[in-house]
């Protein structure tokens, strides 16, 4: 027939892509061969990495302060002041000092061997493409009027763990007495924990999770950012505010950018906690509400021109070839690393209604 294979020949219609010499059924692959095993097992090690990573933190930052005290203490001889119990017998500005360091250390380690064992490229890990100062701005002044409204389902659940008996706020913190003492106070609330934090959360986590959807990789690193604050009261807060951060990362590949956001929200809950008592009631609640609801509107405004400007940047990316979201969800929660930090999450957070 002139070369022309028959009409029905197996080569003309893909019958032997699927088929064995001698016509038998299609060649079946184990399950653990094929590429979703493959996707849930990669899941679940970068999980499990994380998971241990997060339990460091928390171990290294109580074996770092209670290391840190004792040698302060009784190597060094510096003096314990009972009345200053809540700063641990210090005074505000070595604790600020002495919180500063520990934090850094305790966080910064572990995230930095997670990018060194596991061999991540240091651009993957810690992005900072380039972003047009005005879509910056507009990006930043969205993150903040989204953390505003995150603190209403957080009062919400403030007021529900108050009706049941325990307190609703958060425990007493230590308040500067000097000037080099409100500078560390600032350091150590409204610039530290921005900047390790999102390095971590939204730089290692995040960049890990991405290779299995930014939705997912969002989603993950959010709850990992919520468990990580280790109390019931702050936990929605975190988490919404962990997601807005993933969000706005994933959009504008720049740490920057929700470093500056976490920066910002972290910097007004301080001027609110510095001038409580400086301040008349009504002022304070003026300050309040004014703040509050002024960031909220200027957050919608540019929550708006982003949407009429950037649409495509608010539109889902389908993404072919994921597991669906609850494969990935059951690999990211079931391993010991991720375990073991929900326990020690659960710990402190039931610790925390009792002490708080």
């Amino acid at each position: 027939m002139n070369g022309v294979p028959p009409y029905n020949s197996p080569y003309q219609n893909g019958y032997w892509q699927n088929q064995v010499p001698g016509g038998y059924p299609p060649v079946q692959i184990p399950y653990w061969e094929t590429q979703q095993w493959k996707d849930k097992k990669k899941i679940r090690h970068i999980s499990n990495v994380m998971g241990w990573a997060n339990f460091a933190v928390q171990a290294l930052m109580t074996a770092l302060m209670l290391g840190c005290q004792w040698v302060l203490f009784y190597v060094i001889g510096y003096p314990i002041r009972t009345d200053l119990l809540v700063s641990g017998g210090m005074s505000s500005t070595m604790y600020y000092f002495l919180v500063s360091t520990v934090y850094i250390i305790a966080v910064a380690l572990p995230f930095v061997l997670c990018v060194v064992f596991m061999k991540i490229s240091v651009n993957e890990a810690f992005p900072f493409q380039r972003v047009r100062v005005g879509w910056g701005i507009l990006w930043i002044l969205f993150g903040v009027g989204f953390c505003m409204l995150t603190n209403i389902p957080a009062n919400i659940i403030a007021i529900l763990i108050e009706s049941m008996g325990f307190s609703g706020t958060l425990p007493e913190s230590v308040m500067p007495n000097t000037t080099l003492a409100l500078i560390l106070n600032i350091i150590e609330i409204a610039v530290i924990p921005p900047l390790v934090e999102e390095l971590a959360f939204r730089g290692v986590i995040l960049s890990q999770l991405r290779k299995f959807g930014n939705g997912f990789a969002v989603f993950g690193s959010a709850l990992l950012f919520a468990f990580y604050h280790g109390n019931f009261l702050q936990f929605t807060f975190t988490f919404f505010v962990g997601l807005v951060l993933g969000f706005i990362m994933i959009r504008t590949n720049n740490l920057w950018i929700p470093i500056i956001i976490h920066a910002l929200n972290n910097g007004i809950s301080l001027l609110f906690s510095l001038v409580a008592d400086q301040i008349s009631e009504q002022a304070y609640e003026v300050l309040n509400v004014g703040l509050f609801y002024g960031l909220m509107v200027v957050g919608l405004i540019a929550f708006v021109i982003l949407l009429l400007k950037k649409r495509e940047c608010f539109q889902r990316h389908f993404q072919p070839g994921l597991m669906s979201f609850s494969s990935r969800l059951g690999a990211f929660i079931t391993n010991p690393g991720f375990i073991a930090f929900f326990a020690l999450f659960l710990l402190t957070a039931i610790v925390s209604l009792q002490t708080w």
